[in-house]
């Protein structure tokens, strides 16, 4: 059963956001996580299967693809919707709109404010199934109709797998997944650190800020959002709306803490479920061009094709024999096209949906996947049917 809680957000949030855009209250600013109102006035509380969300969402037109906005490592999603006194256009929401999709875009359990209990140990599995069972309950409240498409970005795409049963279990019409600059299930693709990752306190994978102010890290996100030469989110906003420590388990790689229980590449390979392919969804992805974010424009093409080169494999194999004339011809040519039939670039780095240009580009490539990713469903159905 989902939950759903209000918090009435307080009158002096924009105050504090006039504030944050001086670069020496950044601290001041962090700290005010810790308050009680944390959420925008579009955002709700939400829970399932025990584990809480921050929720938000906008109708799209009816039948149309609801897309499910999951957010990275260290951010919440509001890098899909902005945050206030930010510019709509900057951001995938508002063109999504533009091309009739819904949005649903749900914030993981972190050390956010609005989050009164702490989840730092949640699994791949766990937020999969609770994001999942979120979005059903939101869909069946609100009467919605139409399939819904997960749009992963960054270390999101290591829950497609997880989202992709929960979704289908629950009876979700789900076509596929889209990949924006994120990382498959494939673990010890992210290079690891010999000292080990930095964790908060209460445990927490720390991603947001440190004692200084913005991190090195965080620091260099910046410069890839605001890259063109116009300030999209301001270092205070990006500090006070977006970034928070994330649950470990979520980044998909083993052996990332010292001195404290660590996670195994096994225990890492079962959470992912790397090797059961039959479970993957079709996957859509949507990469960078820039070096700043090599590894996600050298190798996305290829490494979410070989994914869905093997879940083609496996609809074959667990089909009855094909008897359609020249079917097996055509589902060869399908096989060495995917790749690059379901991949788009858009010039940027690890943010380029952020911004007029990329996210108006990203929004119509999304809105292309959806389609390409239906198309497959239904041509795949009828080469592997009696």
């Amino acid at each position: 059963m989902l939950k759903t809680f209000s918090v009435e957000p307080r009158t002096g949030v924009r105050r504090a956001l006039h504030a944050a855009k001086k670069r020496n209250e950044i601290m001041n600013t962090s700290s005010k996580q810790h308050e009680p109102d944390a959420l925008l006035p579009s955002e709700f509380l939400t829970e399932a299967c025990g584990v809480p969300a921050i929720a938000y969402f906008r109708a799209g037109l009816p039948g149309s693809p609801i897309i499910v906005g999951l957010p990275g490592g260290g951010h919440l999603a509001r890098v899909f919707y902005g945050h206030p006194g930010s510019s709509a256009e900057d951001f995938l929401d508002r063109w999504l709109e533009g091309h009739g999709l819904g949005l649903i875009a749900l914030s993981y359990p972190s050390d956010h404010r609005a989050f009164r209990r702490r989840l730092p140990n949640l699994t791949v599995t766990d937020w999969g199934n609770a994001a999942a069972a979120t979005i059903a309950e939101i869909i069946r409240t609100r009467g919605l109709h139409g399939p819904i498409v997960p749009v992963g970005w960054s270390m999101a795409g290591r829950h497609c797998r997880a989202f992709n049963i929960a979704a289908r279990r629950l009876g979700l019409e789900i076509p596929g997944f889209i990949a924006v600059s994120a990382t498959p299930p494939l673990p010890c693709m992210v290079r690891a650190k010999p000292e080990g990752e930095r964790f908060t306190p209460e445990g927490f994978w720390k991603t947001g800020n440190d004692d200084a102010g913005l991190s090195v890290r965080n620091k260099s996100f910046l410069y890839d959002i605001n890259w063109r030469g116009t300030e999209i989110i301001d270092a205070a906003s990006y500090a006070a709306y977006y970034i928070v420590n994330t649950p470990i388990r979520l980044r998909g790689e083993p052996n990332q803490r010292r001195g404290l229980e660590r996670n195994s590449l096994v225990d890492t390979i079962s959470d992912l479920g790397t090797f059961s392919y039959i479970e993957y969804p079709f996957t859509g992805v949507i990469a960078p061009t820039r070096t700043s974010d090599a590894r996600h424009a050298l190798t996305d093409q290829a490494t979410w094709g070989f994914l869905n080169s093997q879940k083609l494999f496996c609809e074959y194999s667990a089909a009855n024999p094909m008897s359609a004339p020249g079917a097996w011809d055509q589902l060869r040519n399908l096989a060495v096209q995917l790749p690059s039939h379901l991949c788009r670039y858009v010039e940027g780095g690890h943010f380029f949906f952020i911004g007029r240009e990329g996210a108006a580009q990203t929004a119509s490539h999304i809105a292309d996947l959806c389609k390409k990713l239906e198309d497959l469903q239904v041509t795949i159905a009828q080469l592997l049917r009696q």
